[in-house]
């Protein structure tokens, strides 16, 4: 019979292994490959929930509300949904989550944002980020593909449909911008284009005024062009009539970007499944 020896030698070289295989799954971001965790449709209760609580849902054509239904169901089951400090109602946070990764991708084929989110976490309200040194309330961490938010900060985002104040779009917005930047598709190039875009505008002194003059985009979009890309972002799902009538050249560069028009969801018609 083996000694203790080898059974010794076997536990640590399973440690080592089981070890490894650890650090990769999360290094590498594998948890969407994880078979246990099964792609489950939504409900009809959770149909009623985003009706009521994401009523942009409830807009969408029927084709779209079939894909944005799929993508949902995805991205809640192969994305990692961490929630510390005892947050309530987990189940409808993680809902509005995916639903919001799910609305900004509707019109992009790369809809998995692999490169970019690898987990959510979730805080009952302000958080102390240990990176930055300071509280906030939400933020994106490239570094480790990491969304956070306070769940408080989150709700108020959709207690308002119509305000241009959304913190999930905001941050998502975000990764999307890094994804993005990160791929070499056509469909990333063509984001990539548009940023630039936005970014030979910001340095227009015509534009600028035209921004001071009108107060439409919240200040907090003038600390750099990754803020301001958010802000618009957030302005084009929340109140896109408006965006189109105040800054209808800036709304079509934020179009082509997201390949989707939440004002005329019929303009597009290239997207795949």
């Amino acid at each position: 019979m083996p000694g203790p020896e080898i059974f010794g030698i076997l536990a640590a070289i399973l440690f080592i292994v089981g070890y490894l295989s650890y650090i990769i799954y999360y290094a590498f971001g594998l948890y969407h490959l994880n078979p246990f965790n099964k792609i489950k449709k939504i409900t009809r209760d959770e149909e009623y929930y985003l009706r009521t609580h994401f009523p942009i849902y409830a807009s969408l054509p029927e084709r779209f509300k079939e894909k944005f239904e799929k993508r949902l169901a995805w991205f809640r089951c192969r994305k990692k949904f961490v929630f510390y400090g005892g947050v309530e109602k987990e189940h409808e946070i993680t809902l509005l989550l995916s639903a919001t990764a799910s609305l900004l991708t509707l019109g992009l084929s790369n809809y998995r944002m692999l490169r970019s989110v690898l987990r959510v976490v979730i805080y009952p309200s302000q958080y102390y980020s240990r990176i930055k040194k300071q509280h906030h309330l939400g933020e994106y961490n490239p570094g480790l593909k990491t969304l956070v938010f306070s769940a408080e900060s989150l709700k108020e985002g959709f207690n308002v449909p119509d305000d241009n104040l959304n913190l999930a779009m905001h941050e998502f917005a975000h990764a999307l911008s890094f994804e993005s930047f990160r791929k070499n598709t056509w469909e990333a190039r063509k984001f990539r284009y548009g940023f630039r875009k936005i970014g030979k505008m910001l340095k227009d002194e015509d534009f600028i005024k035209k921004l001071d003059t009108s107060n439409y985009f919240r200040a907090y979009g003038k600390t750099n062009i990754h803020e301001f890309f958010s802000v618009l972002v957030e302005s084009y799902v929340e109140s896109p009539s408006e965006f189109k009538k105040e800054f209808p050249k800036l709304y079509r560069i934020v179009r082509n970007m997201l390949n989707f028009d939440f004002y005329e969801p019929s303009w597009e018609l290239r997207i795949k499944t």
